[in-house]
């Protein structure tokens, strides 16, 4: 095998950085005959302020958004709901849009990571609007309040878990 063997300087993938070449041949044996396959692996990455910005920055303002119905009073179910399931659209059409834009692969990548633990807050987020809703609905006003108060409370514990376990697994 040639171990002399680099990537030209002018290459490049539109929105990556082109990182390292590494070569290996492999032998497939078919029957008494006997083949010899060369492979090519170039590392790729994208740029990190670019990343962040392209990738990281849109979704962290559509969920800012969704959780601001948590700021709402718990009477607010309706525009909770609303609030959530738009959202919940405008995410998922975001991550139909960043798939589009990476290779498919057996492994979760970061952005799948990301994208999972966002469809949880947005589950606590419109799983909350309608127990909001049916304590409503039985005119439980009292406990429809408390409950909201503690979501309040949850929602900073669950993103923090949530962010640590993005980054760490």
């Amino acid at each position: 095998m040639d171990n002399t063997s680099f990537i030209e300087p002018t290459a490049g993938v539109s929105g990556w950085d082109v990182g390292s070449l590494q070569t290996q041949v492999l032998t497939h044996s078919y029957s008494d005959l006997s083949y010899s396959r060369p492979e090519f692996d170039v590392v790729l990455s994208r740029p990190l302020v670019s990343g962040i910005i392209k990738n990281v920055l849109p979704l962290a303002i559509i969920t800012g958004i969704s959780l601001l119905a948590f700021a709402m009073a718990a009477e607010d179910y309706n525009n909770k709901m609303a609030l959530g399931i738009t959202t919940l659209l405008s995410a998922t059409a975001f991550h139909l849009s960043l798939l589009s834009g990476l290779p498919p692969t057996g492994y979760l990548t970061f952005a799948d990571r990301m994208m999972i633990a966002v469809y949880v807050l947005f589950l606590f987020n419109i799983g909350s609007a309608v127990y909001l809703m049916t304590l409503a609905r039985k005119n439980k006003k009292v406990q429809a309040n408390v409950y909201n108060s503690k979501a309040q409370k949850i929602l900073p514990i669950l993103v923090i878990v949530l962010a640590v376990m993005t980054i760490l697994i």
